[in-house]
């Protein structure tokens, strides 16, 4: 978990423990009658721990803790990560993804999420766009061979533009 992320926490012994939290600059979120807890690093399981001891230390003599993934990054009130589509893929413009568990997005689940690719999409010469330190990286993408498993498939981050051009047919 990061800086800006949102975990929603259920403490079964008292619903008064349960909410949706931010993780501060600080890497701490702020429960209340409990004060603040450290979980920026931890995976959801570490969190429940951490949590879970820290109930036990100040206020509840048993406590069972769940933690499951709220939004992701910048995108805390805005319910996932904003992508820009554009090209040959079903759902262009911006699109928003939400993260399964603490896994980052990648770039073939963020166009499926997006309704896939049309017909005439050039899968071999995809690309994501990202701004970077002043400039724009591109990031070359063949989502043919990452449907293969023949190639990585990149993260995308807040913010990226992925493209998928059209197919050229010669004459």
């Amino acid at each position: 978990m990061q800086v800006g992320d949102m975990i929603d926490v259920f403490v079964l012994e008292d619903n008064n423990f349960n909410g949706t939290f931010a993780i501060r600059p600080s890497g701490d979120i702020i429960m209340p009658k409990v004060g603040r807890v450290g979980v920026q690093g931890l995976s959801l399981t570490e969190a429940e721990t951490r949590i879970k001891q820290t109930l036990q230390a100040n206020q509840l003599k048993q406590a069972t803790v769940i933690v499951d993934p709220g939004t992701r990054g910048e995108t805390v009130g805005g319910g996932g990560l904003t992508v820009r589509m554009s090209g040959e893929i079903n759902q262009s413009g911006r699109v928003t993804i939400r993260p399964l568990g603490d896994a980052p997005v990648s770039a073939y689940q963020a166009v499926v999420d997006a309704g896939g690719f049309k017909p005439f999409a050039n899968k071999r010469k995809s690309y994501i766009l990202r701004n970077s330190g002043g400039g724009v990286t591109r990031i070359d993408v063949n989502f043919d061979a990452v449907e293969l498993g023949k190639a990585q498939d990149p993260t995308v981050l807040e913010g990226d533009c992925i493209v998928v051009p059209r197919k050229t047919f010669g004459l």
